[in-house]
Parts: C-alpha cells; sequence; structure tokens
C-alpha cells in the first residue's frame, strides 16, 4: 500500500481558498469511438467532472485526490487553468488508474480497467490529504465527497465533521456500497444531502419507487436527500418536509459520461451560492443535461460564455412540481424587472426630452433670468452619480458653473461655504432619502435656491424644497435602478442644453447631439448584448470587481460597481483611473477583473495607459467604450458619435446589462431582503431624517 501522505502536488502561489472542496479520484482515460478513432491520456474522474462543473457557476473550487507518479503536468495544467485549486492533489508512488474506455454506436459504454482492482483502494483520499487550510477558514466550504470506497468515504465524512459541525457535506454513492446498508445510512445519517441514483436506491431497499424510497430513508434519519432519475430528472425530500420532483432539460444526448458527477457539481455549486435544496437540485439537472449534450471530461470548459448563458436557460426552464416548502412564498421582486427596465431605457431617453416648453425649460428660463452663477448637484447613491455624470455638460456648453457634492457631505461640510447665486438641485427619485433631505433643509435654511430633482411631488424632499423638478419615469417593480438612473441623467442634460449659449432660446449644439441619444443606446444595448454575457462569465466567483473611470465616466465607474453591489450581491468597488496606478496597483491579483470606463475624452490616453498595466499585472481587464484600447481586452462597445459629456448615459446601458447578466448567471432569481427585519431596518436607515449642525 502507498503511504499515507506525500505532500500536495506542485503547488507553488495557490493561496485562494474554495468555496466548494471535491473529493474524488483522478484518472487517465484511453477513449475509442464507435468509428475507431481514439483519444489516449484524457483527464477523468468523478472529482474532475464534478470540479468542472461547479466551476462553470463561477465557484471557486478545491479538488481533493491522489494521483500516481505519471500524472502528466498538461492535466494539472488544464485544472488550474478552469480555476480549480489543486492544493490538495496527492501523488502517490505507482501509476495513476488508467482505463480503456469503448464507445459503441448505440450509445453503450465498456470500461476495462488498466489497472489492478486493488489500486483503487490505494487512490481512495484520506482525511489527512484534506489541506488543514481548506477545512478550517472562516466561511465554509461545501465539501462534497464523491464515490469512492465506503470506508473511505466514511473516514472522510467522520473527519469534516469533527472539524466543523456547520461544514456543509455531500455525498455521492458508489455501485458497491449497497450491500452494507447500515454502513451506508450510518455515513449518510452525518451529511447533510445525500446523493444516490435511482438504480442504487433499488438495490439498496429493493424496489424502484424514489419517492417511497425518500420517505423511508428520511424516516431513517437522513437530512436530505437528491435522487438521480437520470432521463427522469431528479427527486428532492427533506426532513423539513420539502418534497419536489425536478423534470430532466430537453437535450440530444452525446455522452453520458460523467453526467451524475456533472450534476453534484451543478448542485454543489447552488448550495455554495446560497440556493436551497430545490434550487440547487435544478442548477444540477440544468448542468448534467448541458454535458449531456457533448463528450470529453472538459467538455463544459469548451465556449463557457456561451454554455453559461444555456445553463441559465436550462436552470431557469428546469421544472419543480408537487413542491411543499414550509413557509415559502412568492416574493414578487423577480430579477426580470431589471432586463425588463433595461429594455425600456431608450423609450425612457426620448420621453425625458419630448417636452420642449415644459418644466425643464420653464426652470432653464428662470434660473438665467435670476442670474445663477453656480448649481451644485445633491445625492445618495445613483443621485449621486447622477450630478458628477451631467456637470461636465453645464462647464462645457453653459455659462453656470456645475459640481456634484454627496449630501451627507454637503449637508455636515460644505452648505455654510456656498458662494451667492448659487442654486443647490437635491436629487433623489423617491424623494425619501434622509440624508438628501437634510441637504435641501440646510440649503434653504442658508437662504439658497433649492430644486427638487423627483419622482413624488409630494415627496418629503419636494416639500423641503423651493420648487420641484418632476420626472415621470415608471418602473416595473423592485430592482437596482437602471432607467430611473438614465431618466435623471438625461433631464439635467436636457437642463444644460436649455442654458446652453447663456440666453434663450439655446444655440442648438447639445439640443442636436441629446436629439440622438435614444437611437444611439437602443444600438449600444443590441452592440453589447454578446459581448456582455462573456465578461460576466470573466466576473463570476471573483473575489471583488473594480470598476475605474474618469471625469464624468467615474461616475459611470462608480453606477457600475454599484449594480454589481445591488443586483448579484458582488463586492466591487470603483475609483479614479489614475488612482488604481497609487493604490490597487499593488493588490490586484492575477485573473481578477477590473472594468475601464473609458469613452473618448480628455483621459483615454490616461485610461489606455493603466489598461496597459493591467495587461502587464495579469489582470481581466474589460474596457466599455467606443474603442477597446487594446487587442488583449473584452470590448463592452457603446456608440462612436457621442461626445464626452453625454456618454454616460451610454456607458451606463452595458454596466446595467453586466449587473443583471451577473446576478442571473449566478442563479439569483430575486433582489428581495432576507427579512421583512432587514427590509425595514435598510429603510428606515436609508429613510431616517436628522438635521446635523454643519462644520
Amino acid at each position: 500500500m502507498a503511504k499515507e501522505d506525500h505532500g500536495p502536488l506542485n503547488l507553488a502561489g495557490e493561496t485562494a481558498l474554495p468555496r466548494v472542496v471535491v473529493i474524488g479520484n483522478l484518472t487517465m482515460d484511453d477513449v475509442v469511438y464507435p468509428d475507431g478513432t481514439s483519444s489516449m491520456g484524457s483527464i477523468g474522474g468523478n472529482s474532475v467532472y464534478s470540479s468542472i462543473a461547479a466551476c462553470i457557476w463561477g465557484v471557486r473550487v478545491g479538488v481533493v485526490a491522489r494521483v500516481g507518479e505519471d500524472f502528466p503536468a498538461f492535466a494539472l495544467d488544464r485544472l488550474r487553468e478552469a480555476g480549480v485549486l489543486t492544493d490538495g492533489l496527492r501523488p502517490i508512488p505507482g501509476a495513476t488508474v488508467r482505463n480503456w474506455i469503448l464507445y459503441e454506436n448505440d450509445g453503450r459504454r465498456t470500461w476495462v480497467y488498466r489497472t489492478p482492482p486493488l489500486r483503487s483502494l490505494e487512490v481512495a483520499p484520506q482525511p489527512a490529504d484534506l489541506p488543514t487550510a481548506w477545512i478550517r477558514q472562516a466561511e465554509v466550504p461545501v465539501f462534497h465527497v464523491a464515490a469512492m470506497p465506503l470506508p473511505a468515504a466514511a473516514r472522510i465524512v467522520e473527519s469534516i465533521r469533527s472539524a466543523s459541525s456547520q461544514a456543509i457535506v455531500t455525498l455521492d454513492t458508489h455501485e458497491d456500497w449497497c450491500s452494507d446498508r447500515d454502513a451506508l445510512l450510518a455515513v449518510a445519517r452525518q451529511v447533510n444531502v445525500f446523493i444516490p441514483s435511482r438504480e442504487e436506491l433499488e438495490t439498496l431497499l429493493g424496489y424502484d419507487d424514489p419517492e417511497r424510497a425518500c420517505n423511508e430513508l428520511i424516516d431513517a434519519g437522513i437530512q436530505a436527500i437528491v435522487v438521480k432519475c437520470g432521463a427522469n430528472g431528479a427527486v428532492v425530500a427533506t426532513s423539513a418536509g420539502i418534497r419536489a420532483k425536478i423534470a430532466p432539460c430537453d437535450v440530444a444526448v452525446v455522452d453520458t459520461t460523467g453526467a451524475g458527477d456533472s450534476f453534484c457539481g451543478g448542485l454543489v455549486a447552488g448550495l455554495a451560492l446560497g440556493d436551497d435544496i430545490v434550487d440547487a437540485t435544478r442548477r444540477g439537472t440544468a448542468t448534467a443535461g448541458a454535458a449531456l449534450g457533448a463528450s470529453g471530461s472538459l467538455r463544459l470548459l469548451e465556449n463557457r460564455a456561451f454554455l453559461a448563458n444555456e445553463l441559465f436557460l436550462r436552470y431557469s426552464g428546469a421544472a419543480a412540481d408537487t413542491i411543499a416548502v414550509p413557509g415559502d412564498k412568492p416574493d414578487g421582486y423577480g430579477i426580470d424587472v431589471m432586463q425588463r427596465e433595461i429594455e425600456t431605457i431608450p423609450l425612457v431617453i426620448k420621453t425625458q426630452l419630448s417636452s420642449p416648453e415644459g418644466p425643464v425649460a420653464a426652470l432653464a428660463g428662470d434660473l438665467l433670468r435670476s442670474g445663477t452663477r453656480e448649481l451644485v448637484f445633491v445625492g445618495c447613491g445613483d443621485s449621486a452619480f447622477v450630478g458628477q455624470a451631467a456637470a461636465l455638460a453645464f462647464n462645457r456648453h453653459t455659462a453656470i458653473r456645475a459640481r456634484a457634492e454627496h449630501a451627507l457631505d454637503f449637508a455636515r461640510f460644505g452648505v455654510r461655504y456656498l458662494p451667492k447665486n448659487c442654486a443647490v438641485v437635491t436629487i433623489s427619485f423617491s424623494g425619501q432619502v434622509g440624508r438628501t433631505i437634510e441637504a435641501a433643509h440646510q440649503a434653504e435654511t442658508f437662504g439658497h435656491r433649492v430644486i427638487a430633482l423627483t419622482h413624488e411631488t409630494s415627496s418629503p424632499l419636494a416639500k423641503a424644497a423651493n420648487e420641484a423638478l418632476p420626472i415621470d419615469i415608471p418602473t416595473l417593480g423592485f430592482s437596482p435602478g437602471t432607467s430611473t438612473y438614465i431618466g435623471m441623467l438625461v433631464t439635467l442634460l436636457d437642463l444644460a442644453a436649455h442654458l446652453s449659449g447663456g440666453a434663450l432660446p439655446p444655440d442648438g449644439r447639445l439640443r442636436d447631439q441629446l436629439n440622438k441619444l435614444p437611437e444611439l443606446a437602443a444600438e449600444t444595448l443590441a452592440m453589447c448584448e454578446g459581448p456582455v454575457l462573456v465578461a460576466a462569465q470573466h466576473l463570476l466567483g471573483s473575489r471583488v470587481v473594480t470598476f475605474l473611470g474618469a471625469g464624468p465616466n467615474e461616475a459611470s465607474a462608480r453606477f457600475g460597481a454599484a449594480k454589481m453591489v445591488e443586483g448579484p450581491q458582488q463586492l466591487a468597488v470603483a475609483t479614479n483611473v489614475e488612482e488604481w496606478a497609487h493604490e490597487q496597483y499593488f493588490t490586484t491579483q492575477r485573473g481578477e477583473p477590473v472594468v475601464v470606463v473609458a469613452p473618448t475624452g480628455a483621459a483615454s490616453d490616461r485610461a489606455a495607459e493603466i489598461v496597459s498595466e493591467l495587461t502587464f499585472v495579469g489582470a481581466t481587464t474589460i474596457v466599455v467604450g467606443d474603442q477597446p484600447l487594446s487587442a488583449e481586452v473584452c470590448h463592452l462597445p457603446i456608440s462612436a458619435n457621442v461626445p464626452e459629456e453625454l456618454s454616460p448615459v451610454l456607458a451606463a446601458l452595458p454596466l446595467s446589462q453586466l449587473g443583471f447578466h451577473l446576478a442571473r448567471l449566478s442563479g439569483k432569481r430575486s433582489y428581495n431582503f432576507p427579512s421583512e427585519e432587514a427590509k425595514k431596518e435598510h429603510y428606515e436607515t436609508i429613510h431616517r431624517v436628522s438635521i446635523g449642525e454643519p462644520a
């Protein structure tokens, strides 16, 4: 027998921690196809299929397995390129398990083991093979114990349980286990999810009825069961009373090898992403369906971005019936709201520009007649970004200077020092944001003209201001703001157009450019749909996404980061293009995504230099703009026919799409709060009005 521990396999530089740990086997397979062609030395084994399947969903995966001294370097490199952490691969004396796999025209497969039968016992993982850091990390991962000899599985499960009672452990079965029912049930009771096949359940219990079998095993003390039923989908049961049938995906079957392991990989990815057991099973069914449609252990990596979209469609369409989930109820915050609101943006722009003699024109005339010399745009969140994005248009085209200031800083630090002939535009779509209301109150107290840009003209903000500038933007439900942001921004740009030239009527240059925006927005949305899917795939599972921008498009970068946080709830930060070189340069990891928002303009040359540096450090760079800036980046194109002061309108479109697609690819189906208490606390926090003493 092999010695117990020879240390990890060539692991220089691997320091990340996995969210899913797959424990199983690795093999080398020599495959012969029906037409006589062959594929020699293909990487195989249940841990490969399961870990690659989990990686496709953007989850960081670590694999634990024992391999022979002849395990090829190319196979190790391929796993790492796919994003699999290999700290848990242990080399042992002797050969890697090797098989012949012979395919027939009717789909039959014949396995011929080229290594001695006892080798499967020697390569079975042992508790000491699990990297200590993976077990003891603060964020407990999901441990998937793939098929292996039952005594080895029992030792692995017991070791994980003794180290962490909070760990999520799933257990796949092996056809040889079913001869020892008591030993099998003893292990299955210790895990969170037991994942047998229908055939294995029949052998274990003596009858072919998955639903009845689930009830029997739940009564025997197992917490949750997911039965893999092949062409019939899956059956789910838990001790909490959940019962569900998940329909299979409709797919043309090319190769069934590894489909069950791919199912498990999708399922455990779902658990790691926060799915309940039913949704995790739907994710597993979708993954298995994708695997069935191609051949080879690494087939899920081919055309990965396209597959990610296909997986989501299958995941969304995987039906679940006869579900009984105690306390479950619809929340009405479906993810499709964000997509549908993005689709309305060209019409929103057109609508906001459709009233040349309306409230915006009236306000512009009054500002000019009153001798206003400066505008300060004040808000929080998206409303703060709106002012920052709009300021250049005023400074370039009007005699009135404009700048943006965050509502808290304005109310507590800036209001006392405003110059005369200054008007304050407080921005809040809802009109209920506490800090913006405070800013309006303080500005009015210090004798400045206060204008409320808001959808709700009877809101607390409108009442605190001297006058309201109404905007009418239909919303379709609860989701991260996209059309509302664009609507507010276009309203300010419309105001700049009315002020351009310094007298009425305006000189028309900015107006002509504004009137082209609805068509250019539709064009940009169409151009970006495909590239955004590719970019979203790059973002899946990232530690953090960094957004960079300058001038008006620093606001776009902040908007893009906000959509990450609000939608897929992905950690994201935004900063100035220049600041990355001074700060984030030192923390940006190889492969980490950085989104550079850089339409053609005053800072384009510096953005191109930063993109070059991002390439140097190995970051995954995504450029939003009318030019890619480098041939080595993922480019999200916007129309080239727009001046820089209007470019934030178009730049926000792929950023909105990116937030939506990342949310849907990661399996998020709604934007709801974790509880009613959390929702109440959130809104009380941002709506609370307190009036401080300004510095």
